[in-house]
């Protein structure tokens, strides 16, 4: 009778518990470290068309300081009836409105607006 092989993998940790545990923490730093670089380091976003259509309403100003859920335009989506409203998401302040009531809009492609949001806040 043969006998039965050992596992001879060649492994920095003892264990897999071990292995385990080191992708968590290196996956955490991950995390935090674009969270960091996301909420402190950039300073502005450009908001986007989320959707084809066509501009409604803009209901702010560059300069106006914005609270989070302040209404800041409207879209009138292709197919649907109702324009659709979107709000802020933190707080900061317009830095510049590139959209027009009556422009057409192209998803991901079209400028609304710049936001500078508040630091330690994530756009």
């Amino acid at each position: 009778m043969s006998e039965p092989k050992k596992n001879t993998k060649m492994t920095v940790f003892k264990t897999d518990r071990h292995e385990d545990m080191a992708a968590m923490f290196f996956v955490g730093l991950v995390v935090a470290s674009i969270l960091i670089y996301m909420g402190f380091i950039i300073p502005n976003v450009t908001i986007k068309a989320p959707a084809a259509g066509k501009v409604v309403a803009v209901a702010v100003e560059p300069g106006a300081e914005v609270k989070k859920g302040d209404f800041l335009y409207s879209l009138e989506l292709k197919g649907k009836p109702e324009p659709k409203k979107y709000k802020a998401v933190t707080n900061g302040k317009i830095l510049s409105v590139s959209a027009k009531p009556e422009d057409k809009v192209k998803k991901g492609k079209t400028d609304i607006l710049v936001l500078e949001h508040q630091k330690g806040t994530l756009p």
